[in-house]
């Protein structure tokens, strides 16, 4: 018997379900440290700029 007259038993549904989990359950992990030190930059701008804008309202409050 050839592999072309093999009937498949595996129902599609779950070959397509096996197909999407293995590709991304065995996919390299991506570099994570350049997306937190762009966030963390992003951040400490967002805070800096609040102090800045406090510390400036407090001072012509005086």
């Amino acid at each position: 018997m050839s592999v072309e007259t093999m009937k498949n038993t595996t129902p599609r549904r779950m070959r397509v379900r096996r197909f999407i989990t293995d590709r991304y359950a065995y996919r390299a992990q991506p570099d994570y440290l350049s997306e937190l030190i762009t966030l963390g930059v992003i951040v400490l701008t967002a805070f800096w700029s609040m102090f800045v804008l406090a510390s400036a309202m407090a001072g012509t409050l005086k």
